[in-house]
């Protein structure tokens, strides 16, 4: 494995763990058990791309056949399991307010968002070359890959995706996945990523740290 590789495969390191931490935590909040908990993180970290792989025909999707993705899958095991055991000694889940579990739910969601929207774009056209130069696909893979694990663990939890309706979570996903696919003929890799995280993750805390978010029916109706 030469040194960019190793790079990208931290990153994924560091968006396994940030999307685990995500999922176990909206698990704890919801009172579910141990397996749950894992059962979350499974969901919220790689649903995004089981989606992706299933939408361009690469059967039998990467989680299943790739000796990385094991590896990958043993990080996000251990770190369900030691984020719901901390929890479950410390009583984590009665002590936690409101703002500090938000917090850290916006935190790690946010991190992960950026690496897996960049890396889900560099999985699609590993595993089909022929759509390399088909932008809008990219783009699409990328942002899938992304935000649909957060959407799946915010189904089975039985609430609006995050994607719906918390400050303009979708656009900087499009825009930083865009950002990336265009770059890359033109750049290198390692260059192209950092351009293409620091976008969502800037516009991700802009939007958060000052409550950017769409219009909605209910904010034109209040008085």
């Amino acid at each position: 494995m030469n040194a960019v590789n190793s790079i990208i495969f931290a990153l994924e390191c560091i968006a396994v763990i940030s999307f685990s931490v995500s999922g176990t935590v909206v698990a704890i909040g919801k009172r579910a058990d141990v397996f749950g908990a894992v059962i979350f993180s499974f969901i919220t970290t790689f649903g995004g791309g089981l989606i992706r792989d299933l939408i361009i025909g690469n059967h039998p999707p990467l989680l299943f056949v790739s000796r990385e993705y094991a590896i990958l899958a043993a990080i996000c095991f251990a770190v369900s399991l030691t984020v719901f055991l901390i929890s479950f000694a410390g009583n984590i889940a009665d002590r936690l307010s409101q703002n500090l579990h938000n917090l850290l739910l916006e935190g790690t969601d946010m991190l992960g968002l950026a690496l897996f929207c960049i890396l889900g774009v560099d999985s699609a056209m590993a595993s089909a070359p022929e759509i390399q130069n088909n932008v809008a696909l990219l783009v699409f893979c990328g942002c899938i890959t992304g935000v649909g694990g957060g959407i799946l663990r915010d189904v089975f939890s039985a609430q609006i995706p995050l994607l719906f309706r918390k400050h303009v979570y979708i656009i900087p996903a499009l825009l930083g996945t865009a950002c990336y696919v265009l770059l890359l003929p033109h750049t290198e890799r390692l260059i192209a990523i950092l351009v293409s995280v620091s976008i969502i993750l800037i516009l991700r805390t802009l939007a958060i740290r000052f409550h950017w978010n769409l219009p909605t029916p209910l904010e034109n109706n209040r008085k």
